[in-house]
């Protein structure tokens, strides 16, 4: 897993005030509801407590630093970083009670077999973010109370079910958009293949 120096909202966190960009609120809750599916794959993996632990505590001097660097250089971040700081700093701590807390009570951390799975991908990334990327804009794709789920949460799932890992997630979308001949690939062949074998579906060979 991705450091969380690699992480986009740590981006923002970083940028030079005399840089005169402003991070629109949008990218702001999108980076950070990110970095929270960021901390939920890491309790989840398969990485020991203690390694668990260890990042979180990387993460906290992280931002930490941030903060007591814009205090002693009078490079004071906007109001809107700071709420988002303040947030990240907060959710670290209560990951590292939860972590604590599955140290003290270790039958809370076992994790269902069903958690893991024996699939893997065999085409290329770019072709499974057509799929990631229609399944996120048609909306379909919810959790179990009927919420949306965020277009990282769906890159993650992906990454579980078929042992994967996509870099850069919104890099590789974006590169779909730049596609000269065609911004679709792989789901016209899906189609294809669908309507081929539909017909013969539930009659045999």
């Amino acid at each position: 897993m991705k450091p969380f120096t690699e992480c986009r909202i740590f981006s923002y966190f970083t940028l030079p005030p005399d840089q005169g960009r402003t991070v629109p609120a949008e990218e702001f809750s999108s980076s950070y509801s990110e970095y929270e599916q960021y901390l939920y794959d890491l309790a989840t993996g398969p990485v020991s407590i203690a390694e668990r632990l260890r990042r979180l505590l990387h993460d906290r001097v992280e931002l930490a630093s941030l903060k007591r660097r814009s205090v002693r250089t009078g490079q004071v971040h906007t109001p809107l970083a700071e709420f988002y700081l303040d947030k990240c700093l907060l959710l670290v701590e209560a990951e590292m009670e939860l972590a604590n807390f599955s140290v003290q009570h270790p039958e809370t951390s076992e994790t269902p077999p069903s958690l893991f799975s024996s699939l893997h991908w065999k085409g290329t990334l770019v072709n499974l973010m057509e799929l990631i990327s229609s399944l996120d804009y048609s909306g379909l794709v919810t959790d179990g109370n009927g919420r949306r789920i965020s277009f990282a949460g769906i890159v993650s799932a992906f990454e579980k079910l078929f042992n994967v890992s996509i870099p850069k997630p919104y890099d590789l979308r974006a590169d779909l958009s730049r596609r000269k001949k065609s911004c679709s690939v792989l789901l016209p062949k899906l189609k294809e293949a669908y309507e081929k074998n539909i017909v013969n579906c539930g009659i045999g060979k």
